[in-house]
Parts: C-alpha cells; sequence; structure tokens
C-alpha cells in the first residue's frame, strides 16, 4: 500500500511540474487547449481500438477459445481511455503508451504470463436413461401427461 501512495503522490507531483513548464513556454490558454485536444483525440482512438479488440475477442468466442489476450487489452484500453481523459500530459503520455498494439500486446503477454488463465473445456458425462410417458391425476384431478427419465450418469473431468 506504501508502493502505491507514493508512486501516487509523485505522479502528482510531476504533473505539477510539467503543467508549471509547458505552461511558461506556450502560456496557459494553449496549455488548456492541448490538454482538451489530447483527451477528444485519445478517445476517439479508444473508441476505434476498442471496437476492433470486441470485434477480435467475439471470434474467439465462435471459434469457442477463450479471449482472455484479447480482454486483458480491453482492461487497458479501458484505464487508457481514463488516462487520456485527466487533464495532464504524463497522463496523457501513459495512455497513448497504452494505445499502441505493441505496448499493450507486450503488457498483455507479460500479465497473462504471471496469471493462470484456464479455459472452460466443458465436462464429459457418460449416462444411460430411460424415457417414460405416463398420465398422472394433479391434486385438482385434472390429467397431466408428463415425461420422466430415469437412470445414472458418471461424470468424467479430464484433469
Amino acid at each position: 500500500m506504501g508502493r502505491i501512495l507514493l508512486f501516487l503522490i509523485g505522479a502528482g507531483l510531476l504533473e505539477i511540474f510539467v503543467f508549471i513548464e509547458v505552461g511558461s513556454a506556450i502560456g496557459a490558454w494553449s496549455t488548456i487547449a492541448l490538454i482538451l485536444l489530447t483527451a477528444i483525440i485519445g478517445i476517439s482512438l479508444v473508441r476505434i481500438q476498442g471496437l476492433q479488440t470486441l470485434m477480435e475477442a467475439q471470434e474467439k468466442v465462435n471459434r469457442g477459445e477463450t479471449p482472455a489476450r484479447e480482454m486483458v487489452s480491453g482492461m487497458m484500453l479501458a484505464l487508457s481511455g481514463v488516462l487520456l481523459l485527466l487533464p495532464g500530459f504524463v497522463t496523457d503520455f501513459a495512455g497513448v503508451l497504452l494505445l499502441l498494439p505493441p505496448v499493450r500486446a507486450a503488457l498483455a503477454e507479460r500479465f497473462l504470463s504471471r496469471a493462470h488463465v484456464r479455459g472452460d473445456k466443458g465436462h464429459t458425462f457418460t449416462a444411460e436413461y430411460y424415457y417414460h410417458s405416463e398420465t398422472r391425476v394433479d391434486d385438482e384431478g385434472n390429467d397431466k401427461k408428463g415425461v420422466t427419465f430415469e437412470g445414472e450418469a458418471e461424470r468424467k473431468d479430464d484433469k
């Protein structure tokens, strides 16, 4: 917890320093306009790449594969969007880095190599059942037709 707090304080101080330097170089209004411009362009890029990642994940799901890499990439795109919306040049730089597909791929690979990802292969069952069609009388005296399956099943998991 201490490392995270130190990181956040350091990032905030760095952001303030960069704001002061850029503001003194190009002026306050130009700095504000630049921050708004990077947010607008960045969010547009996040939306485009997010839709592309969503389509790739859908293709994997349709093939019966687990879209783990696409899910991690989508989380990084969401973080990129948040970083681009936060006012500041350092956060914008970090957000743009996460927009670059090679950077995202490398980070996703590192994350997935440390995480345990398990695709659901389903379960294998062997069963024997018997079909019975029957008519019975309910509590109100009405005839009800029903189907009964009787049998035994055994679950055989691949381990």
